[in-house]
């Protein structure tokens, strides 16, 4: 009875460590369903652990615990114990990371309360005499009644002092039988469990719902954005007035501050994200892209701000925003014991696919994701790319019109990538909205229309990818491949160098091999490059010659820098100070041999 309760504790642990509670929450199912669902599986099983019980009981001919008037009593006490420490068990599930250590810690608990409790209440009962600790023993007894161990191991206790002294009055021939339900026996135990179940459980589901969490918010900050781009403020502006109406996804203002930090994870976001778009999140980690996410999936709360998914805010109307939300997390939220088809099957049923239609639906999944191979192994045993195949499969399902991919791609093989990313183009024609984080710039180039990069939870630029170049990248990359002017002569790429510095300082030489040439070139100018080489081609020796846009990497790099060189600062002042002021001391002189 200490060991049982304390084991169902396990899964739960282990579906809040994957993210898999939440993504069912996310898939539709509400927490009392869960709750509630939880319960009845959990009481079934222990029901069956009751049973063997009472059969150990009936097998040894113990009269005090199978006599016709005390097996009732005894079947009441066992089921009500469950009844009560099943929930008074759950919400231990929000303390633990690791189910084994759960497993131990509760069962000591569950062990150490239980005997006890008993224990000092039936010593202090054998005190006749002393008027004062048989009231204290009194109260004690009412007190501990808030703990279902007490109940059940003092009842059993009483079970059989009453057995006891109905063998001595046999004795003497005269036969005494006492009601086990009256109140002063057990019937203050048993009422005492029944109530307790109901408050362990609404206990448990305030705490799933954070009542008690909610006045220790942080304050959100204060201070206005300075120094933002010109396309985020113009980008805020229009949220901020009601542009952007037919907007899938809004944010308005999303902060959020963790207890004990005074800096924002995520400061002041707002965009919209039109129907048939691919918003990209870019970042490095720590930037703030899984934080929004999470806010946007109600997995934590807001400080301050709001969000509306298809009209919907996630303040006030979570439920519906769920409805109409698919989201792939960071990590695979996956059970590994069900099949890759068993995952989608569950999870068209919490979509509310009729289940007509619901094997339809996994085996759209399982050819959509390419998982066909695999689609009847359990998940325990998918590699990294199949595992986040599965979590975009399970992302896809219901057609919501909103999808959230924090990094999808990641560990997927080139083939499996290319194959995921078809996938999602193909919900963009459809109409639908795709908000995409990823560190790859080739996977952000394919697919987004739009992106933000964000550095320190804010937007530091916002636009096309062509904007971004156009707007942030460091000029042109000018490669070109010198040919030698007589035959057999090395070739002299000194009078191409000399060109380049001439009629455009500044440049940085990035590259110089045998006969080969590259320039990093900070004009703006596309037109007056291609003529300056075209009209220079023959004097120069130039064999042949390309110009190129800087990428999307550099431009993401350049921000990056920004946070990084932060965060070195903040962890490792003395050192960022020590850099800015080198002395160099003077070499010692030989000495003489």
């Amino acid at each position: 009875m200490s060991f049982i309760p304390a084991s169902f504790v396990l899964y739960l642990i282990q579906e809040r460590v994957s993210n898999a509670k939440h993504l069912q929450f996310v898939s539709g199912v509400t927490p009392g369903v869960y709750w509630l669902t939880n319960f009845a599986w959990d009481i079934a099983n222990y029901a069956v652990s009751v049973v063997m019980v009472v059969l150990i009981f009936i097998g040894f001919e113990k009269k005090a615990y199978t006599s016709s008037t005390n097996l009732p009593a005894l079947i009441a006490l066992l089921f009500f114990y469950g009844w009560a420490v099943i929930p008074m068990m759950y919400p231990a599930s929000y303390l633990f990371s690791v189910p084994s250590t759960a497993y131990v810690a509760l069962s000591c608990m569950n062990l150490f309360i239980g005997i006890n409790s008993s224990a000092i209440t039936f010593i202090l009962d054998l005190f006749e005499n002393n008027r004062s600790l048989l009231k204290f023993n009194e109260k004690l007894k009412d007190i501990l009644l808030i703990f279902p161990h007490f109940c059940l191991g003092r009842g059993l206790i009483d079970l059989a002092m009453n057995q006891a002294v109905t063998d001595v009055y046999a004795r003497f021939g005269e036969e005494h039988i006492t009601n086990p339900f009256q109140w002063e026996f057990l019937g203050r135990n048993i009422f005492a469990m029944a109530v307790e179940g109901v408050v362990y459980f609404a206990l448990n589901l305030l705490i799933q719902n954070r009542f008690f969490l909610s006045t220790w918010s942080a304050e959100p900050p204060k201070n206005h954005i300075e120094g933002e781009d010109e396309d985020v403020a113009q980008e805020r502006q229009r949220v901020m007035k009601g542009g952007g109406k037919n907007d899938i996804l809004r944010l308005k203002e999303l902060t959020k501050v963790y207890a004990g930090k005074h800096t924002p994870s995520v400061d002041k976001l707002c965009v919209g994200v039109r129907p048939g778009e691919c918003f990209g999140l870019l970042g490095v980690n720590g930037a703030g892209k899984t934080t929004t996410f999470k806010m946007l999936t109600g997995d934590i709360e807001v400080t301050s701000g709001d969000a509306a998914v298809a009209g919907y805010s996630i303040l006030t109307d979570l439920l519906d925003v769920h409805q109409n939300m698919g989201y792939c997390p960071q990590f695979d939220a996956l059970d590994e014991l069900l099949t890759g088809r068993e995952h989608l099957q569950l999870y068209a049923r919490l979509r509310g696919v009729p289940e007509e239609e619901v094997d339809m639906v996994a085996e759209w999944g399982i050819e959509k994701l390419g998982l066909r191979k695999y689609a009847d192994q359990s998940a325990g045993t998918y590699s990294g790319g199949n595992k986040r195949k599965l979590s975009t499969a399970i992302a896809l399902i219901g057609c919501p019109p909103v999808v959230l991919l924090d990094e999808p791609t990641t560990g997927m093989d080139p083939h499996s990538r290319r194959f995921l990313w078809n996938s999602i183009v193909s919900i963009i024609r459809e109409g639908r909205a795709v908000v995409l984080t990823s560190h790859s710039m080739e996977e952000c180039e394919a697919l987004c229309t739009r992106l933000a990069i964000m550095v320190k939870g804010t937007f530091k630029c916002l636009g096309t990818i062509q904007h971004l170049k156009y707007k942030f990248g460091d000029g042109y990359i000018v490669t070109m491949k010198i040919r030698p002017q007589k035959l057999g002569a090395a070739p002299d790429p000194g009078p191409a160098e000399k060109f380049i510095q001439t009629n455009f300082p500044g440049s940085l030489q990035r590259e110089k091999h045998y006969n080969m040439l590259q320039y990093q070139i900070s004009s703006s100018s596309l037109a007056r490059i291609f003529q300056l080489l075209i009209s220079n081609k023959d004097s120069l020796n130039i064999e042949e010659y390309s110009v190129s846009q800087t990428t999307l990497d550099q431009v993401f790099v350049n921000f990056a820098k920004q946070q990084t060189d932060d965060e070195d600062i903040r962890l490792h002042p003395r050192a960022a100070g020590a850099t800015r002021d080198v002395r160099v001391a003077p070499a010692p002189p030989p000495k003489a041999s």
